[in-house]
């Protein structure tokens, strides 16, 4: 049992060494030097501190020398180790979490030494003295600051509604609707029976997506590395870059050598896709999805799709609440937006009108979602609607988007056909030397 996190507490101190005035974020978690687990970080932070509250720099030439005065730079690893620190992080922006993660395991930890110690004394504690340390554990508990976590102050409330940010769709018809996007913090499902264009829908939302600067994730639990590349780079290609061709089977769009590697190289540290080695838990999509959204800013994900998720619960509704609970929880936590895909159920080809419950699958995801859409599509025709059944942000319900498909493009567009124009901006540019 691991109750410490060294990789948090060293991006405690590269952050603060990054931006020095971050070190007083601390006060609001009551962070000090003994909640470091490695005594060389102990060290190191409360050298900080003493700089901090002296109301000196906090730099790397400084804090080396007030450790060589201190005569335990050696014992933390020397200069070499404190310039290892600043590479561990790249921003101050996420302390905060660091240091509840260290001060929320420091709690552990002593609490952790009080039951051994009781367990020792047990025989020999009377009825008072058993009260005294429940009494002493619970003050523990409600001295970790994540207590305060659990509430706010009302005041603290405020009526204005501004829209908090939202990653366009690319369908001018929907981000209209949706607030100008699907909006940040959020979770959105997709559903829809099998080939009415899910997938597509939800490949011109990512690359739009990279297209704005947003950095995205994509899981997978039917396709491969290969066929989910493929079809990514198919949809955001420009038609320079892809071809038809005829084999025995019939026609088929072919990318060039060319567009794939410019569209490989676009990808590069923006987008992200699960693991195939990987069981897909709630708590590694979890763990995964954390680490991207603090680590690569990674602001949308998608699943695709929730039937293959394996998460723990006793059944198979239990577990797909379980999984859909923590996909919003990381929403919210991390104002990210989150896409499920989740196929429809039975029910759903008798309905006339359709409605949100007919998502396949455990009856509370409707009301953990944000946003539905349902699509649809007629039979031999290239025609998919995507229909809007909730609507937490604006409200505005059972509107309906045509969505025209191009197999040439891989793409959808609408009328005025401006996403078959959309360049998402793969292609390098270079600038021309001046000879002036």
């Amino acid at each position: 049992m691991e109750l410490y996190n060294i990789e948090a507490e060293q991006s405690i101190l590269g952050a603060i060494l990054i931006e020095p005035k971050s070190i007083s974020e601390g006060n609001e978690v009551n962070l000090s030097s003994s909640d470091f687990y490695l005594d060389k970080h102990k060290i190191i932070y409360k050298c900080m501190k003493k700089l901090s509250d002296s109301d000196l720099e906090i730099d790397l030439i400084i804090l080396s020398n007030e450790l060589k005065n201190d005569k335990t730079l050696d014992e933390i690893g020397g200069v070499a180790y404190i310039s290892s620190l600043i590479t561990i992080v790249p921003t101050a922006d996420n302390i905060i979490y660091y240091m509840k993660i260290v001060k929320n395991l420091a709690m552990k930890r002593y609490i952790h030494n009080m039951l051994l110690q009781a367990g020792t004394n047990i025989q020999s504690m009377d009825t008072s003295a058993l009260i005294n340390f429940t009494d002493e554990l619970k003050s523990t508990l409600l001295e970790c600051t994540n207590v305060n976590d659990l509430f706010i102050d009302a005041s603290t409330i405020s009526l204005k509604t501004e829209n908090s940010g939202a990653i366009e769709t690319g369908f001018r018809s929907i981000d209209n609707v949706t607030g100008g996007g699907l909006n940040f913090g959020t979770l959105t499902v997709v559903t829809g029976e099998p080939g009415s264009g899910k997938s597509t829908f939800l490949n011109q939302i990512l690359a739009n997506a990279l297209s704005l600067g947003f950095n995205g994730f994509l899981y997978s639990g039917e396709l491969t590395y290969q066929m989910i590349m493929e079809w990514f780079a198919k949809t955001v290609a420009n038609t320079k870059h892809l071809s038809i061709c005829i084999n025995n089977f019939g026609q088929y769009v072919r990318l060039s050598d060319e567009g794939f590697e410019m569209i490989s190289n676009w990808t590069k540290d923006k987008l992200f896709i699960y693991s195939k080695e990987a069981r897909a838990d709630e708590i590694n999509l979890a763990n995964a999805i954390e680490y991207l959204a603090i680590k690569k800013n990674v602001k949308l994900f998608i699943l695709d799709n929730l039937m293959t998720l394996e998460c723990s619960g006793s059944d198979k509704y239990e577990k797909q609440i379980i999984a859909v609970k923590a996909l919003k929880n990381l929403a919210k936590k991390y104002n990210l937006v989150v896409i499920l895909v989740a196929h429809s159920n039975k029910s759903s080809f008798m309905n006339r009108e359709p409605h949100v419950f007919e998502i396949s699958g455990a009856s509370e995801i409707p009301n953990l979602a944000d946003y539905i859409f349902k699509t649809t599509r007629e039979d031999g025709k290239p025609f998919t609607h995507a229909l809007i059944l909730k609507n937490r942000i604006t409200g505005i319900i059972k509107k309906r988007a045509l969505l025209e498909f191009k197999s040439e493009r891989k793409r959808f567009f609408t009328k005025g056909e401006l996403e078959l124009q959309k360049d998402f901006g793969y292609e390098p540019t270079y600038e021309q030397d001046s000879f002036c």
